[in-house]
């Protein structure tokens, strides 16, 4: 049986092929956009990590504020269009491509997810360990924490911990990742690295840290 071309299901064939033949066309400018400007609105987003909980006091800087929301917005928006450019049959290989999909958070091998998820769990179980007040603050004041000084800070020294950690844990993330694509049948060194990236991520930490500190 012949489905006319004027049938809903031929038009909705129709611009389904019109919207990935110029997606086609605008995906390699996308996917150079997406490479420089994923990492940008990222940084964007920690540079002003502080500002979205800082509303729940009322301390949030409206223009920071801003730029954090809109980073992390691009973040997304960025990911989400990458994605949909690697996976046209027109997608880019080799090189370029491990590079991509990793701002794509795609095809990311078990040890580099892993590595992240472990970042930030150690990173949260090694600050809440060493400063108890957080969680002491919380469970005898409930809601009314968030007008304590106290516990604003403890607020911002965790943020601060995420901001450092990512910043020095992100390109190294990036590097296990490319290793994983130049030995993909190596199943052991990459796993075998993992650790060392949570020790050169506690490496970067002390030395961004001692960085911003000085100049201050």
């Amino acid at each position: 049986m012949e489905i006319s071309p004027h049938t809903p299901m031929a038009l909705e064939a129709a611009r389904a092929r019109k919207e990935e033949s110029l997606l086609e066309k605008a995906s390699p400018f996308l996917q150079l956009i997406a490479l420089f400007g994923i990492p940008t609105a990222g940084w964007v987003g920690l540079v002003f990590l502080l500002q979205l909980p800082r509303i729940l006091y009322g301390q949030a800087a409206p223009l920071f504020l801003a730029a954090e929301i809109g980073g992390w917005v691009a973040v997304i928006v960025l990911v989400l269009a990458l994605r949909a450019c690697l996976a046209l049959p027109s997608a880019p290989t080799g090189l370029y491509r491990n590079m991509l999909d990793f701002f794509a958070l795609a095809r990311w091998h078990a040890s580099v997810k892993a590595a992240l998820v472990g970042l930030i769990v150690l990173m949260s179980a090694w600050y809440f360990r060493v400063d108890r007040d957080f969680f002491f603050l919380l469970r005898i004041l409930g809601r009314r924490a968030l007008a304590s000084g106290d516990f604003r800070d403890d607020m911002d020294r965790i943020l601060v911990m995420y901001q450092l950690a990512l910043t020095g844990g992100v390109p190294l993330l990036f590097a296990l990742h490319m290793l994983t694509r130049w030995k993909p049948k190596s199943r052991i060194l990459p796993w075998v690295l993992v650790p060392a990236l949570f020790v050169g991520t506690a490496i970067a930490v002390v030395v961004i840290g001692t960085i911003m500190h000085l100049a201050n």
